[in-house]
């Protein structure tokens, strides 16, 4: 086992840190917080299944699903931090653009027999969309404030690197996939890492609100 198989494991059960964290202080999560901890919750079945199903047709399916259902809850944790009409606007047109996108990719190819990169793609960078729109919210708000000391705060760090990331790294899917040399299996590292730091950032984010209720 050479040490991107390490790595590679290491990011799949990486989930279980933010999943156990969030569960166990789940009733001093905020609003924000509760909505990454359902992502966090959709995405342990297919990272978890890939433990054992690797290469299955159910795996395929469920990292298929799980696309769109990240991108709805995604969509209503932005929505909610969004007060613009006119960027609320915005928001909704995007998700409106992925609906019907992605009922020609359900059309167009088979959840169970190929993983669909292209919806992945799409997905993270309406992602990082979002944070733009989110951070020029910030940015004409004479009330909102973010630091580090609140949970939103490394929410945003996590999506904003790992949606990146994503975003390239699945774009070139298929060739990664086609192509064994050494040099591409650095990008699999690098995106193992930013998986990593996504739920690393989000279990930080998950005690950040254990401080807030203890110092208000």
């Amino acid at each position: 086992m050479n040490w991107i198989s390490i790595l590679e494991d290491f990011s799949i059960w990486i989930i279980l840190l933010p999943a156990f964290t969030g569960l166990i202080v789940f009733r001093r999560l905020d609003k924000d917080s509760r909505i990454i901890f359902v992502v966090v919750l959709l995405a342990c079945i297919p990272q978890v299944l890939k433990s054992f199903m690797d290469g299955t047709s159910l795996l395929t399916a469920a990292y298929n699903i799980y696309t769109p259902l990240e991108f709805i809850v995604y969509w209503i944790l932005f929505r909610q931090k969004i007060i613009s009409t006119h960027r609320k606007t915005i928001l909704d047109a995007m998700a409106i653009v992925f609906a019907i996108v992605s009922v020609y990719l359900i059309y167009r190819y088979n959840i169970r027999s190929r993983f669909i990169n292209e919806w992945v793609v799409l997905n993270n960078i309406f992602q990082v969309s979002w944070i733009g729109l989110c951070l020029l919210e910030f940015y004409y708000s004479d009330e909102s404030i973010i630091n580090s000391s609140q949970p939103f705060f490394w929410f945003l760090i996590a999506i904003t690197g790992y949606a990146s990331c994503t975003a390239v790294f699945f774009s070139l899917w298929h060739f990664i996939r086609n192509n064994s040399e050494a040099q591409f299996s650095i990008v699999n590292a690098i995106h193992h890492i930013f998986n990593i730091l996504l739920y690393v950032f989000f279990t930080i984010g998950f005690l950040k609100n254990c401080k807030l209720k203890d110092h208000p």
